[in-house]
Order: C-alpha cells, then sequence, then structure tokens
C-alpha cells in the first residue's frame, strides 16, 4: 500500500448494498462527510449531501438505503439515487447527481487518495 493512502475499511467488513459513513479532510483541510456503497461489482463513496437541499441523507448512521436496498435515500425528502453513477431517478432532484469521492481499492481494502485524512464520526 503507497504511504500517502488513508484506509477506510476493509472490502470484507460491508456486506453486498451495505454502507458506511465516514468523515475525511480534502486537500484544503475542509470537513467531508461522506458514505461508501459496496453493490455486487465494486464500491463507490459519495458526499453525504443531498443536491436539492445539501442536508445529510441518512436517517441514522450509516443507514442510506432503501428498503429494498437498490438506491440510495435522502431521508429528508425521499429522492432516490442510483447506486452505481448516484444519479437522481425520483425525487425534487431528479437528473442530479451525488457528489462523486475518489476511493482506492487495494489488497481488500478501500482508501481515500493522497492529500485526504479520515476523520473520527462524531
Amino acid at each position: 500500500m503507497p504511504a500517502d493512502l488513508n484506509k477506510i475499511c476493509n472490502i470484507a467488513d460491508l456486506e453486498a448494498s451495505q454502507c458506511r459513513q465516514f468523515n475525511y479532510t480534502d486537500a484544503s483541510g475542509a470537513l467531508v462527510e461522506a458514505m461508501l456503497v459496496k453493490t455486487a461489482g465494486t464500491v463507490k463513496a459519495y458526499q453525504n449531501a443531498c443536491p436539492h437541499w445539501e442536508v445529510e441523507m441518512n436517517w441514522k448512521p450509516d443507514e442510506f438505503l432503501s428498503p429494498e436496498q437498490t438506491h440510495i435515500i435522502c431521508a429528508v425528502h425521499g429522492a432516490l439515487f442510483r447506486l452505481d453513477d448516484g444519479l437522481c431517478v425520483f425525487g425534487p432532484c431528479v437528473r442530479q447527481k451525488l457528489k462523486p469521492i475518489p476511493v482506492q481499492v487495494l489488497d481488500g481494502a478501500v482508501y481515500l487518495p493522497p492529500q485526504a485524512r479520515q476523520l473520527p464520526i462524531v
């Protein structure tokens, strides 16, 4: 593993269609609230902010998915987002996207890019 990457979690810690909340500071030092979602083939990361009102989307820690586990859902107004690309397919922000966060999967773990530093969830 390159020394300039910061580990978020092991892939084995996430079941298919499961999310994990995490915080990090970006290259500018700003706090970013984010989520990981594991799908059948990959892991994606998005900023935890609905494009409609920029509010946190989870209704409790690590709970971002619709009851069917087919979409990310905004707990504030029910907008539904595709897991694979963050596109809103239902709700007040249709055709808008969640902001993706670049992550790398190496040796069975998920890492933040260089200059990003993971922070504890508070």
